[in-house]
C-alpha cells in the first residue's frame, strides 16, 4: 500500500501523465523536478520499480546520442546543455578556453623524474633526480599550443597543439592528440585562482633526465601510451563508447557502441536509447501513445530504487579503477539500473592500499581530500546507511548549473528534513533558529559539509583553494585536525585572521587547539547539566500522577536538546535554557508526594 507522501508525490507529477505521442513518450517531469522536496523523492524511491537490472532491461540496446533526445525533450535537453555534464569535453575554440595562452611561461619546480615506465629515476647516490623546467602557453589565431622548453638546448623544444578542452567550472585541462588517441596535457588552469597550476598533472611525463637541471622534453613518440585518455579518462568523460586494448599498439582504444559523444550525455543516466527511439517512432507512425512503463529507457527518479540511483552516480563520482583489468582506470559495461559498481570497480581509499598515488586522495580516516569522490563519502553517511537517501534526494537530473543542480537552496534542503515535523523528526531547525550563528549567516552545510577537500593545485602566488565539500555529512571536529590532520569544519570561518561572512559579520580568529578546548568544554558542561536532570528524574515516583506529569514535561524539555544531537553547539543559550526549565520541572516532580 502506498503511503500518503508517495501518493501525494504521484498526484503532483502524474505517474503516467503528460505522455505525448511518439518520441515524447518519456514522462516529462521537468516542470516538477526542481520543486520536489527531498521527502517526496525518497517516497518515490520506495515505490515498486520496473527495472530489475540494467543488463536485463536494456539488453543489446545501443547509444543514439543526446541529439536524438532533443526533438521531443527540448526543455530537458536545454537544461542538460546548460550543465557542465554537457561541457565535460569540448572542441577547441577561443570562447571555450579560459586559460591564459598569451605567451605565458609556467615553471615546474623540483619535479621528481620518472622513466618511460613511470618509475622513479635516481642518481648515483640513490637520491631522486629532480628537474625544474618551463612550459610556454601560446596561440596562433584560433589554435592553442604549449611548448615544453629546453633552456640549454632550444632545438629540443617540443610543441603540442591543444585538441580537446576538459571542463572549465573549477579547473580547465587540455588534451593533445597522439595518433588516434588523446593524452591529457601538462597544463591545468585554476578558474578560482585565475592562473596556471604549477604542480599540474603528472609533469614528469613530459621531460626525461639528461644531466641538465631542466632535463630534455620528451618527443611525441616518447609520451606514455599507458596514460592515454582512452584507458584513464574517457570512461567518465564520454558516453556511448566501448573500450578495448590494441595489443599490437600496446594501448587502449575506443569503439562507439552506436553513436558516441564527447560529453556526459543523456544516456549516461537514462541508458542506451536506440530501442526507445525505435519504439517512439513506431508509436508515432501508428498514431498511438507511447506508454512510459513500456518503453526501453530509464527515468532514474521514477524507475530506480535508492541503491540503483546512487550507483548510477557512482559511475563517475567515485574514484575507482577497473576491478578486473588493472591498467584500466574505470569500470566498463555498467547500465542504469545495475547495482554492481563495487564488483566492476575497485574504489580507492586511504586505508586499503599502500599506493601513495591512491591514498594521497584521502584523509587518514578515509574521508575524501580531493574531488570526484562523493560515492566514498556518501556511503559512510547516515543519509545513505539509515535514511535511504540518494544523490537525487538533493540533486536534480539537469537542474540549474549555478546552484550545483540542487532542488532547493542548501538551507531549505536541510530543514525540509531536519526539523520536528520533517522526515528526520529532529528539532535541528528549531534549535538553530535565532542562534548567534544563524544571525551571522552560517548555514548547515558550513559545518556538516565543510570544504575540506580540493580540486586545484597551487599556482605561482596562491595556495590551492579548499573547494570540495564533504559528503559524509559529519562535522569534522577540531580534534580530528589535531590528531589526523583532517581540515576541521571550523577552519572555514576561523582559521588565519577569520573570515568576513556574506552577512558582513567578521568571524573571530581561533587556532585549532583553542577551538578543540572550547567545543569540548561547552559540550561537557551541557552533558553534566543533562546528567543532573536525568538523575533527578530517576528519583521521581511514577505512581504519583502529578509527579509523572511534571517528569514528562521535564523529559520533553530535555529531549529537545537530546534529539537535536549537538549538545548545545547549534544554540548554546537555547539548549541551556531548555535544560534549566527541565531541571525546575524535575525538582518539582521529585518533591511531589
Amino acid at each position: 500500500m502506498r503511503n500518503i507522501a508517495t501518493t501525494s508525490w504521484l498526484r503532483r507529477i502524474g505517474r503516467y501523465s503528460i505522455v505525448a505521442i511518439g518520441l515524447a513518450g518519456f514522462i516529462n517531469l521537468a516542470s516538477a523536478q526542481t520543486t520536489l522536496t527531498p521527502t517526496e523523492t525518497m517516497s518515490a524511491a520506495r515505490e515498486a520499480h520496473r527495472v530489475e537490472s540494467g543488463q536485463k532491461f536494456f539488453g543489446d540496446a545501443k547509444y543514439a546520442g543526446s541529439d536524438s533526445c532533443q526533438s521531443c525533450h527540448e526543455k530537458q535537453y536545454g537544461e542538460w546543455k546548460a550543465t557542465w555534464h554537457s561541457k565535460m569535453q569540448r572542441a577547441v575554440s577561443p570562447d571555450v578556453i579560459v586559460g591564459d595562452f598569451n605567451n605565458r611561461i609556467i615553471t615546474y619546480k623540483d619535479v621528481a623524474a620518472k622513466d618511460k615506465d613511470s618509475k622513479p629515476v635516481k642518481d648515483k647516490d640513490g637520491k631522486p633526480v629532480k628537474l625544474t623546467f618551463q612550459v610556454r602557453a601560446h596561440r596562433e589565431g584560433d589554435k592553442f599550443f604549449f611548448t615544453v622548453l629546453d633552456k640549454d638546448n632550444p632545438a629540443n623544444d617540443q610543441t603540442y597543439e591543444i585538441y580537446k578542452v576538459l571542463g572549465g567550472k573549477w579547473d580547465q585541462q587540455y588534451e593533445i592528440k597522439v595518433g588516434e588517441n588523446l593524452l591529457p596535457g601538462i597544463l591545468r588552469w585554476s578558474v578560482e585562482n585565475k592562473d596556471w597550476i604549477n604542480n599540474s598533472y603528472r609533469p614528469y611525463d613530459w621531460v626525461v633526465p639528461d644531466g641538465t637541471p631542466d632535463g630534455r622534453p620528451r618527443k611525441m613518440e616518447e609520451l606514455p601510451k599507458n596514460r592515454f585518455a582512452e584507458g584513464k579518462c574517457s570512461g567518465c568523460h564520454t558516453t556511448g563508447n566501448d573500450f578495448f586494448k590494441d595489443e599490437a599498439a600496446g594501448h587502449w582504444k575506443v569503439k562507439p557502441n552506436g553513436k558516441s559523444e564527447m560529453a556526459v550525455g543523456c544516456e549516461r543516466c537514462h541508458g542506451p536509447a536506440s530501442k526507445h527511439v525505435a519504439e517512439a517512432e513506431e508509436a508515432k507512425a501508428s498514431g498511438k501513445k507511447l506508454a512510459p512503463e513500456a518503453t526501453t529507457i530509464v527515468h532514474p527518479l521514477k524507475d530506480l530504487n535508492s541503491l540503483q540511483q546512487t550507483e548510477l552516480c557512482a559511475q563517475c563520482h567515485g574514484r575507482h579503477a577497473n576491478k578486473k583489468i588493472p591498467d584500466l582506470a574505470f569500470q566498463t559495461g555498467f547500465r542504469p539500473g545495475d547495482v554492481d559498481m563495487t564488483t566492476r570497480g575497485r574504489f580507492w581509499n586511504y586505508s586499503g592500499t599502500p599506493d601513495p598515488e591512491e591514498n594521497y586522495y584521502f584523509w587518514p580516516n578515509d574521508w575524501s581530500k580531493r574531488n570526484r569522490q562523493q560515492w566514498q563519502d556518501f556511503t559512510k553517511s547516515k543519509h545513505f546507511t539509515k535514511a535511504g537517501m540518494t544523490c537525487l534526494t538533493c540533486h536534480t537530473f539537469h537542474g540549474e548549473p549555478e546552484k550545483t543542480q540542487l532542488r532547493m537552496k542548501p538551507e531549505q534542503l536541510c530543514v525540509s528534513c531536519h526539523s520536528n515535523g520533517g522526515y528526520a523528526k529532529r528539532p535541528n531547525a528549531e534549535m538553530f533558529k535565532d542562534s548567534p550563528m544563524e544571525k551571522a549567516g552560517v548555514q548547515c552545510i558550513d559545518c556538516h559539509m565543510p570544504k575540506n577537500g580540493y580540486r586545484s593545485g597551487p599556482t605561482a602566488d596562491k595556495p590551492h583553494p579548499w573547494d570540495v565539500t564533504a559528503h559524509t555529512f559529519m562535522v569534522a571536529k577540531p580534534e580530528m585536525e589535531l590528531r589526523q590532520g583532517i581540515r576541521s569544519s571550523c577552519a572555514t570561518c576561523h582559521e588565519g585572521a577569520g573570515k568576513k561572512l556574506q552577512s558582513g559579520v567578521q568571524t573571530p580568529a581561533f587556532d585549532t587547539n583553542t577551538l578543540d578546548i572550547m567545543l569540548k568544554q561547552k559540550q561537557a558542561m551541557t552533558r553534566a547539566d543533562i546528567d543532573e536532570v536525568e538523575k533527578l528524574l530517576k528519583s521521581v515516583s511514577t505512581k504519583n500522577p502529578q509527579a509523572k506529569k511534571l517528569a514528562d514535561e521535564a523529559r520533553g524539555k530535555l529531549n529537545f536538546v537530546l534529539l537535536d544531537g549537538s549538545l548545545g553547539f547549534h544554540n548554546q543559550e537555547k539548549a541551556m535554557a531548555s535544560i534549566a526549565e527541565a531541571k525546575k520541572l524535575a525538582e518539582k516532580a521529585a518533591k511531589s508526594k
